[in-house]
């Protein structure tokens, strides 16, 4: 058996070439650029930097898909502080900040969707609010579980359905383009719902064949149909993450699984992100049950581990990296002496 490619999520604004630098001599051996918060631009400059320092990194750019996020925050705030039973309203379609009590999604015609009682998650479960009220411009929520916001955030709606969201946004284009003449080794398409989603991004890709397109398993959509969304992918990225927001946290480990055995049947490689460390946001060393997450990872033939916000804004990237080493060659070494 092998082990898990280490991956690490980085942020444009702290990858310096001396960051880099650190993070593989930690043990990275894979890079993740978001495209939700590079652009295009970012994407060509810091595919350089990173081939500069080690031209052996796999890259890999994330597209948006169908994905709402929140807008940036107005008055350049880096985070805003939600509290607990706090009012909110939510604003589809619009390009206006985000503020503490106005949440602005990129999306249009989700909020039409709404219905009273809903669920929404924010950032992956950070907060979590209940829809009270629809009006035709707007939905009104009250906080049921309050946290720190940041800029440019997922929102999921639970129970609505993505059908009416693009599977390619102009922005996935310009990525995808920029990724193309960047040289990344892999695209990893956000929120695929079926197999067309992938064939609408494996279009882009027709003129660079050496580029991967791996799927995110994120959505209830994509579990129900994931053997024709492997079939037409490279591979799968399961995407914890909004997995819980949009499936519940009790399905994700049965998901995960899936995911690895679909993957293992077919031959194909399959990653899995989100939360791995995610103690090591604020702490210098991760929690036992994610050393074990990790282990579990490493004995089920998991191909890479991407870490996530924990590398791009957390306070210990390069500990993050030289933990994860750490116990994956543990592992590995019993695992192969079984």
């Amino acid at each position: 058996m092998k082990k898990p490619l280490i991956m690490a999520t980085l942020a444009d604004d702290r990858c310096t070439p001396e960051h880099v630098a650190a993070m593989v001599e930690a043990g990275m051996q894979g890079v993740r650029f978001n495209s939700a918060h590079a652009s295009p631009e970012d994407i060509a400059r810091l595919t350089a930097m990173v081939r500069a320092i080690d031209p052996r990194q796999v890259i890999l750019v994330d597209t948006k898909g169908a994905e709402v996020r929140t807008t940036a925050l107005a008055d350049g705030h880096d985070e805003l502080s939600v509290a607990d039973d706090a009012r909110v309203t939510i604003i589809d379609g619009g390009a206006e900040p985000t503020t503490v009590r106005r949440f602005c999604i990129t999306a249009s015609g989700v909020c039409a969707h709404a219905r009273e009682g809903m669920g929404v998650v924010v950032d992956d479960g950070a907060i979590c609010m209940r829809v009270e009220r629809v009006t035709p411009d707007a939905v009104e929520c009250r906080v049921t579980k309050g946290g720190r916001l940041g800029s440019r955030k997922t929102v999921c709606f639970r129970g609505i359905e993505l059908d009416a969201l693009p599977a390619v946004t102009d922005r996935d284009r310009d990525a995808i383009e920029a990724s193309i003449a960047a040289g990344v080794d892999i695209i990893a398409h956000s929120f695929v719902r079926s197999e067309a989603d992938v064939a609408a991004v494996r279009t882009l890709l027709a003129d660079a064949p050496e580029v991967k397109l791996y799927s995110k398993i994120e959505c209830p959509e994509a579990v129900s149909d994931m053997a024709a969304i492997l079939a037409a992918s490279d591979g799968l990225l399961c995407a914890r993450g909004d997995l819980g927001a949009s499936c519940g946290l009790d399905r994700v480990p049965a998901v995960e699984m899936e995911c690895i055995t679909r993957c293992h049947k077919a031959g194909k490689p399959v990653m899995v992100a989100t939360q791995l460390m995610h103690t090591m946001m604020l702490e210098p060393s991760p929690t036992r049950a994610e050393a074990m997450d990790i282990g579990y990872a490493v004995a089920a033939g998991v191909d890479t581990l991407l870490l996530t916000g924990e590398t791009a804004r957390g306070h210990h990237p390069v500990q993050c990296v030289e933990w994860m080493r750490r116990i994956i060659n543990t592992t590995h070494t019993y695992c192969a002496s079984l």
